[in-house]
């Protein structure tokens, strides 16, 4: 009888050992992410850096200063812009790259760094998927198709009629061969099946006044940079390639309603290095998308011709992947590589 007592003792004592390691495994799993959201409930502890491959003064420059502001008085926080412009952004791409995944650096970057650059710059060391993580898509701003203030066409159709009319095509100019205003332009004369000559310009500047002054018909970059041209009456826009009407841009016909599939526009997106804590991406999310549509930052946003379109990551995904198709595929038809 003693001895199966003991038996009995020696089992149930088993028993709760057992149960005991069972428990002390599950907290030692539960602990650190308990720690682990803790931590992002506090964040941010430090102040926080955003890298921008765009010289200071630059559009998208001041909209991350002017929401960065919004998002000191909500953290209790500095919010610091690096400007690392160059490179077509692969400079400050490179420099998210090196930085750390503590929650204390993002990227505010262009969406050409990410679906075009690594197509067009040989020697581009990094690949989103496999070392970036989405945030959140930030703002868009909108191509326009502009022509000399005494230009004949009056449409764009006119326009689209002509350069098919041309044998040779007529001179569109942009801010250099495979930017993103040449593939645009590109992009609408594949979908139209138009002829266009291609006139490439060290930068926007020299494409303003080769199409100012006649010796290109057209030009193709966002409302900002044509606007004051065209309130002189200096330049005429025949649509907008943006894919819905922009307020502010409501008397701008969209060149889909002629060229169906002609969508084209710059973008602006909040990137991480990966490896970033989850729970810190979502409250940046949550935070930046906020941010963006306080009726202020829209209108500073309309102001430097750009249009907030905050999302979740998974949106800023499929757009990329999106965009990527897109570009690559007239890339491809262009016949550019790497260089």
């Amino acid at each position: 009888m003693d001895r199966m007592n003991l038996r009995r003792s020696l089992l149930a004592l088993a028993l709760a050992l057992a149960l005991a390691l069972a428990l002390a495994v599950s907290m030692v799993a539960v602990i650190p992410e308990a720690q682990a959201q803790s931590a992002a409930a506090k964040w941010p502890s430090q102040p926080v850096r955003f890298v921008v491959p765009f010289p200071a003064g630059s559009a998208p420059d001041v909209l991350i200063r002017f929401v960065g502001a919004k998002l000191t008085q909500k953290w209790g926080q500095s919010v610091v812009v690096d400007n690392k412009p160059g490179g077509s952004g692969v400079i400050g791409m490179n420099t998210l790259l090196t930085g750390p995944t503590d929650g204390t650096t993002f990227g505010f970057v262009q969406g050409s760094a990410i679906s075009v650059a690594p197509s067009t710059i040989k020697g581009v060391s990094y690949d989103f998927n496999r070392d970036f993580v989405p945030v959140t898509l930030a703002a868009v701003a909108p191509f326009v198709l502009a022509v000399p203030g005494d230009s004949p066409y009056k449409t764009l159709g006119e326009f689209i009629a002509a350069a098919k009319a041309k044998p040779q095509g007529i001179e569109v100019a942009d801010n250099g061969r495979g930017t993103a205003p040449h593939l645009a332009s590109a992009l609408l004369g594949l979908q139209s099946g138009a002829q266009f000559l291609e006139v490439h310009y060290p930068g926007g500047a020299q494409a303003m006044q080769a199409t100012l002054g006649g010796q290109t018909k057209m030009m193709v970059e966002t409302y900002n940079v044509v606007a004051g041209n065209v309130q002189a009456g200096k330049l005429r826009i025949l649509a907008s390639l943006s894919d819905r009407v922009e307020p502010g841009l409501e008397q701008l016909p969209l060149a889909t309603s002629t060229v169906p599939g002609a969508v084209a526009f710059g973008w602006f997106a909040v990137i991480a290095k990966k490896g970033v804590d989850p729970a810190i991406l979502a409250k940046l999310n949550k935070d930046m998308g906020e941010a963006l549509l306080l009726p202020d930052v829209v209108a500073k946003s309309r102001e430097l011709g750009t249009y907030p379109r905050p999302g979740t990551p998974d949106q800023l995904a499929k757009y990329i992947e999106d965009d990527r198709r897109t570009w690559q595929g007239v890339l491809d038809k262009l016949n550019i590589k790497p260089e």
